[in-house]
């Protein structure tokens, strides 16, 4: 069983900013920005597939949390029309999980979503080595239907 059911979600960094897509061009970086208010943005639909891992799905734009090419430590995060597949861990805390990409150590790391190093407005996402020890690196899934 998913550790986190089919369907739609906030997805926030806990007691902080929402994952945020409000572009609907193709490799639009995903940010983290407080409640915007716009329909779908910051709304993300989760769909467990028959392997264990999920694909999340920006409401507004229909494209899918995802990055270009294969994984790297550092790539950004960005809303890409093909589906791109992760892995959740259950975090310390309820309800919030670690978004890992699946298949293993690259280069000898896990990677996850995480916060990107570039330091701009909006902060951008990106993938970053796992900690699972890292709170900050969990992302809390609210639920919103």
């Amino acid at each position: 069983m998913a550790p986190v059911p089919n369907g739609l979600y906030m997805i926030a960094r806990p007691g902080e900013q929402l994952l945020t897509l409000g572009e609907e061009e193709p490799k639009t970086p995903v940010v983290l920005l407080p409640p915007t208010g716009n329909p779908g943005e910051q709304e993300w639909q989760l769909e467990e597939l028959s392997n264990g891992n999920c694909t999340i799905r920006n409401l507004r734009t229909q494209t899918y949390l995802s990055f270009d090419g294969d994984p790297e430590m550092n790539k950004p995060v960005v809303g890409y029309p093909e589906p791109r597949e992760w892995t959740l861990y259950q975090s310390a805390q309820p309800h919030t999980f670690h978004v890992v990409v699946p298949g293993g150590p690259v280069d000898g790391q896990e990677l996850a979503l995480d916060l990107s190093l570039l330091r701009i407005f909006p902060p951008r996402t990106a993938l970053r080595s796992l900690d699972v020890n890292d709170r900050r690196q969990a992302w809390a899934f609210q639920f919103t239907e």
